[in-house]
């Protein structure tokens, strides 16, 4: 005769595993919002770094410093490589209607965008031969 798990016990493990999820479920939320912030320092960090980079050799050639564009990738279309003309490498775009987490949108010639959640973007510009963030100041300043 094989004894079976009494109706009490299933609802004891049942009712832990809730409550073990009820902790587990917004701490990984929170770990993958973390996670794509340091993404985009990271990459903000190596933008920033190939611009003033590229300003360095053009004031070395006797050349015009002005940036005008960092790609010449098309506006809000899907893998796109962006910033090709400051950084050696590229990142691929996303669109605007896909709104993939941890991706970059470029929505105007020097205005970009990077997701990282569904409910928040950070925008930024070239402006000025930098680049600068245009959200919030919350936002640009938990990412500086």
């Amino acid at each position: 005769m094989t004894k079976a798990f009494s109706l009490l016990e299933l609802l004891i493990v049942i009712a832990t595993i809730l409550i073990v999820l009820t902790f587990a479920i917004p701490k990984f939320s929170n770990i993958t919002s973390t996670s794509k912030i340091t993404e985009l320092k990271s990459n903000l960090a190596i933008i920033r770094n190939g611009i003033n980079k590229f300003k360095t050799n053009q004031i070395l050639l006797a050349e015009d410093s002005n940036i005008l564009s960092l790609d010449s990738a098309l506006v809000d279309k899907k893998n796109e490589p962006l910033f090709t003309k400051v950084i050696d490498f590229s990142l691929l775009s996303t669109t605007s209607s896909l709104n993939e987490l941890g991706k970059w949108i470029k929505t105007s010639l020097t205005t970009y965008e990077y997701i990282i959640s569904s409910s928040k973007k950070v925008v930024f510009t070239l402006e000025d031969n930098s680049f600068k963030c245009k959200s919030s100041f919350e936002i640009c300043k938990e990412i500086e």
